[in-house]
């Protein structure tokens, strides 16, 4: 028997070397059979014997797994849908929006799909790679009349549309919802936006693009003044392609809450309802914008700046005595300005008075943060940054079982002291700011040199002008009305502009006795030098 030399058996013990073949299988010398090894019989070459070939399976033939073409259109306008019926589902669900809210957003969105019908419908597309042109924020505006686009147009939604369109399904409702309750929502979770990619099923998301899944991705954080042209621009796109007409926001709803946000006392309403007659104010978003958009394009924007103007005429921000004829004028009453923003200083710092983070503020966490930071801030932060970032839908790694993750079994938390919803904190704020409200003198005897409310109103053009006092109130309404604050002192200027023309006006009637032809409240006559366009990033999210 012929025996050929190999490596050691191993079976058993066996150090055997030495092999043999029978019926075209190797044993060794010892007549162990070597597993996975055989000779197979090549018909092409008849009479051979001893070729020795590992058996191999057959290579399955691996699918495509990113879509690309009409295919990956069609998958992300499918994505970006769940991503809005998220967003419409936790609005109803947890954030007191009616059950038809989500039936008018729906809607809205069945007429943005008719502007991808061409492109997904196109046979030429099936192939093609995703057409990306500009991360410039926009949304096919290339039409609409009386908009001046500043760059190309990106072929595809973004995901701040998608707030967006809540907003618009909002306004047709008339909800009082302004900008800055979803941005509020948007930080703080309460609204899916922040890491959404992770909420999408695996199975959708692997055969997208790597340029869709960049929309979706959030790399930048949202900023309420953007949100407000992206609300702008596609109100203008639903106008100029579908000749929707949106209704004015519900501003009485709305006066007040910002009222009872501002904290400032009941008698700013009426005098701002006088002023929105005398100015003319609409409170509706435009349907054309000229050139550049300003600040007072912005009807959330127009409400809060006759705020700012109404609480400088009854409760101005300087140490000049005014007196009023009588008790019952609102002038009687008189703001300490450094106690309100005391209080309102201890209003947002509620939750991390209470040793709290603070909800909607772990995304601010930077590495300086961390050494200050308490163990159970550490461990609230630590919980978020879990259920954000962690994708449990990827297959867990062996050592993964070493490093666990979430609070541990057997462990004792501390307990956190009771915190106020913030319904209760905004009355407690409320019941303190006007239980410090000071009375003023009354002087009903008329004297020339007697100052009387309204006098020597101070104008800030600049962010630079404005004093301490009244910095901390421009602030904090630039806050709630979701802009920067000179974007805010703008604003207010450019609204004092046109109260000033009025004047003027008044003036000249009471002298010449008639009026001109020309009408004051005209957006083209309040244009001044100092003006700018609102502000909005260069890229998108």
């Amino acid at each position: 028997m012929e025996y050929i030399t190999r490596g050691v058996c191993g079976q058993e013990g066996c150090r055997e070397r030495r092999y043999y073949l029978e019926n075209g299988l190797w044993f060794c010398r010892r007549g162990h059979q070597q597993e996975g090894q055989q000779v197979e019989e090549d018909p092409d070459d008849f009479g051979t014997q001893g070729k020795v070939s590992r058996v191999k399976k057959a290579a399955a033939e691996k699918a495509q797994k990113t879509y690309r073409g009409r295919q990956a259109y069609t998958l992300f306008l499918q994505v970006y849908q769940l991503v809005l019926w998220k967003q419409c589902h936790e609005l109803v669900q947890n954030g007191g929006f009616p059950s038809q809210f989500e039936a008018v957003v729906r809607d809205l969105w069945a007429l943005r799909l008719e502007t991808f019908a061409e492109k997904i419908n196109d046979p030429a597309d099936l192939d093609e790679e995703p057409e990306f042109f500009s991360s410039q924020a926009a949304t096919d505006l290339d039409n609409v009349e009386g908009y001046r686009s500043r760059a190309r147009e990106p072929t595809w939604p973004r995901l701040i549309d998608s707030i967006a369109l809540c907003y618009l399904g909002a306004l047709l409702m008339r909800l009082p919802v302004s900008v800055g309750d979803l941005h509020r929502m948007m930080m703080r979770g309460d609204v899916p936006f922040i890491r959404i990619i992770k909420d999408i099923p695996r199975e959708m998301r692997d055969k997208l693009p790597p340029e869709f899944i960049s929309i979706l991705e959030t790399t930048r954080l949202p900023q309420a003044e953007h949100l407000h042209g992206v609300i702008s621009d596609l109100l203008l796109l639903y106008h100029s392609k579908f000749s929707m007409q949106f209704p004015s926001l519900n501003w009485p709803v709305m006066l007040y809450r910002y009222i009872k946000r501002l904290a400032l006392p009941i008698d700013v309403y009426p005098a701002v309802k006088r002023l929105q007659h005398l100015l003319g104010f609409t409170f509706e978003f435009p349907t054309g914008i000229v050139g550049k958009r300003r600040a007072l394009h912005l009807p959330e924007l127009q409400l809060v700046a006759l705020i700012v103007i109404s609480t400088k005429l009854l409760f101005p921000f300087d140490d000049l005595e005014r007196y009023p004829r009588s008790l019952k004028e609102p002038t009687v009453q008189v703001i300490d300005w450094s106690l309100w923003a005391q209080i309102q200083k201890h209003f947002d710092s509620r939750e991390t008075s209470a040793g709290q983070l603070g909800k909607g503020r772990e995304v601010l966490v930077n590495e300086k943060d961390v050494f200050s930071m308490t163990p159970s801030q550490l461990d609230e932060y630590m919980d978020w940054y879990e259920n954000s970032w962690l994708d449990a839908s990827k297959t867990s790694n062996p050592l993964a079982d070493l490093f666990p993750t979430g609070p541990i079994t057997g462990e004792s938390q501390p307990a956190s002291a009771p915190t106020l919803t913030e319904e209760e904190a905004l009355e407690s704020m409320v019941k303190e700011s006007t239980s410090q409200l000071k009375s003023r003198r009354v002087i009903s005897e008329d004297d020339f040199d007697t100052p009387r409310p309204g006098s020597s109103y101070a104008r800030y053009r600049t962010e630079s002008d404005l004093p301490d006092t009244a910095r901390s109130f421009y602030e904090t309404a630039a806050k709630v009305a979701g802009v920067s604050l000179p974007t805010l002192v703008r604003a207010v200027s450019q609204a004092e502009n046109k109260i000033t023309q009025w004047l003027e006006e008044q003036r000249r009637v009471e002298y010449f006795g008639d009026a001109l032809d020309t009408e004051f409240i005209r957006d083209s006559s309040t244009d001044m030098d100092y003006e700018e366009s609102i502000s909005e990033p260069d890229d998108s999210d």
